[in-house]
């Protein structure tokens, strides 16, 4: 079934409660979480949510896709679908959709497992060949780390996607998201750690 309001705005106001400065900039997004639309819904042409997959590789760089309907280069995202099982999976989906990615390849970075590395709102222009007006994105972006780029083989979804690439973070195109990615420190980083054991057998072998 469709993600729900209550999903959606309990996600948000996670966000909000980590970032409150942001209230009012994300206003439009609060507004759109009380009226009686589905905000869910790519048909919602008030504003509805889409997700996003912010992948970073053990380089420290960014994966960025060129998206053949606006002509932009922006992180891997797209339309919620009505089999999603939440915002975070979402933004999964359509890194394997738009990339080939599997989800496996990838891990969400630690403390954003369920809320959002950023939210960023912004105007779509109409397409009048499709039916769709003027409307705007409630860009929802949820952070993962890849494993190895040897678990990434890249199969672009060719009618969307025309190819891909990863930047440094200070060549990240989205300002709100460069300047959170600026601030991760080694600290906010997943911790690598070894592991041993020893294993005996009936004969202490």
């Amino acid at each position: 079934m469709p993600l729900s309001h209550d999903h959606i705005r309990t996600t948000v106001e996670t966000y909000l409660a980590r970032h409150p400065h942001e209230r009012e900039q994300l206003g439009g997004l609060l507004a759109a979480l009380y009226r009686p639309t589905d905000i869910a819904s790519r048909s919602t042409f008030t504003g509805h949510v889409t997700c996003g997959a912010i992948v970073v590789d053990p380089l420290g760089r960014v994966l960025h896709v060129l998206h053949l309907a606006s002509g932009k280069v922006l992180a891997p995202g797209g339309h919620t679908e009505p089999a999603d099982e939440s915002l975070a999976a979402a933004a999964l989906r359509e890194l394997h959709e738009e990339t080939g990615i599997p989800p496996q390849a990838v891990a969400p970075w630690p403390g954003y497992e369920t809320v959002p590395f950023d939210i960023d709102i912004h105007d779509i222009d109409a397409r009048p060949g499709k039916g769709e007006p003027g409307h705007q994105h409630f860009d929802l972006r949820f952070l993962f780390r890849l494993h190895t780029a040897a678990e990434a083989p890249v199969v672009l979804q060719e009618e969307e996607v025309g190819g891909i690439e990863w930047r440094p973070v200070d060549r990240v195109t989205s300002p709100s998201l460069r300047e959170k990615l600026l601030k991760l420190t080694p600290e906010t980083e997943p911790e690598r750690a070894n592991a041993s054991a020893l294993i005996y057998n009936d004969r202490g072998e």
